[in-house]
């Protein structure tokens, strides 16, 4: 049985052609707005690998799918590429674990590489976290070369504009620090004549290295929309919260475990109310501090927290249930409200489900 997830105006599935792991297609527009290739680990492509596991499981509200996949490679010690793909309207996150088999290690490892066709009016980069009282810099991409980008660091997000309208947001996960990777790192934006290619190599390491047997994670977003997105609006028996979150918990990093709490808890309180949740937070913030990530043992590690606003947007309207919406608006100078991010967290949440083809 052959599955794929799909919201109002949108389907994500595996192409029969094989020509790429996965597709996201504009169904409304009739183009792909992405194509997901296949990883390459040891310098030897996912696509040789063999499919383990790919299981599609969808949330009761029908706003959100989740897609378990797994693709081991048949020789040697059967090192394992595993991924979990979680699907809302107009919202996909991917995490991949790189599982070693046995008796190897990770000397190299290419994260898929992500094709976008279509023909670009503007190409925008976050290339850097913001240092702290710095703010975000979102920066237009105007090199005339093929290579748009080409660093060993990894870019924080890239945005790109189509000639008809619709904007595409590609991020790195919340933990920059593992996206960091280890050895000859390259992070790339390629432009073709109908195509713009993303390449990531996170982990490069020399034959002669020593090399730690250790399990890798990787993790991205894909938000998509337009301008014209639809925002969820204040009415009559509505709820507005504003909390201040760095002052009252002297934090302003929404990972924090402390901050985790008290949002919720604002939502928590409002579940008996009428009318819907508007949840005015502050800027999303760049952040080192490890303990934020329950990393014991660690002082210092580089991460950031859009992630953890689409969690809570989530099981916020989750947890409120029934009619009653919630959305989270950010400060009207935030990049990221301007961007299909901030516009997802702002919306009124789509359908997103599952059908057989």
């Amino acid at each position: 049985m052959k599955l794929e997830a799909f919201g109002p105006a949108w389907k994500f599935f595996i192409p029969d052609d094989h020509s790429c792991a996965w597709t996201l297609l504009d169904t409304r527009q009739g183009e792909e707005l992405v194509n997901i290739v296949w990883g390459k680990l040891n310098n030897i492509s996912e696509k040789d690998a063999l499919n383990e596991k790919c299981r599609f499981h969808s949330k009761l509200d029908n706003r959100e799918v989740q897609i378990e996949s797994a693709n081991v490679y048949p020789f040697g010690g059967e090192s394992l590429l595993e991924r979990n793909l979680k699907l809302r309207d107009k919202l996909l996150e991917v995490c991949v674990d790189v599982k070693p088999g046995r008796g190897e290690t990770v000397r190299s490892f290419e994260l898929e590489d992500l094709i976008i066709p279509g023909e670009f009016s503007k190409i925008e980069i976050i290339r850097n976290l913001p240092e702290a009282g710095q703010n975000w810099q979102l920066e237009p991409l105007t090199a005339t070369e093929d290579i748009l980008y080409s660093a060993p660091q990894p870019w924080v997000a890239i945005v790109l504009t189509k000639v008809n309208g619709t904007i595409l947001e590609i991020g790195i996960g919340g933990d920059y620090w593992r996206m960091q990777g280890c050895g000859d790192t390259l992070w790339q934006i390629i432009r073709s004549q109908d195509a713009v290619v993303l390449k990531s190599r996170p982990v490069a390491l020399s034959a002669e290295e020593t090399v730690e047997r250790r399990p890798w994670r990787f993790s991205y977003y894909i938000a998509w929309g337009r301008n014209s997105s639809t925002r969820l609006m204040t009415e009559k028996n509505d709820i507005t919260i504003t909390p201040e979150v760095g002052k009252d918990l002297e934090c302003s990093c929404f990972r924090a475990p402390s901050v985790r709490r008290t949002l919720r808890k604002f939502i928590r309180r409002e579940q008996e109310s009428s009318g819907n949740l508007h949840l005015i937070l502050p800027d999303v913030t760049a952040c080192q501090d490890a303990a934020h990530l329950e990393r014991p043992g660690k002082k210092s590690l580089a991460h950031w927290d859009l992630e953890e606003l689409f969690a809570l947007y989530s099981w916020g309207n989750r947890q409120l249930g029934g009619e009653r919406l919630l959305n989270i608006e950010l400060p009207e100078d935030s990049i990221f409200r301007k961007l299909p991010s901030g516009k997802y967290l702002s919306s009124i949440p789509g359908d997103c489900s599952i059908r057989e083809i």
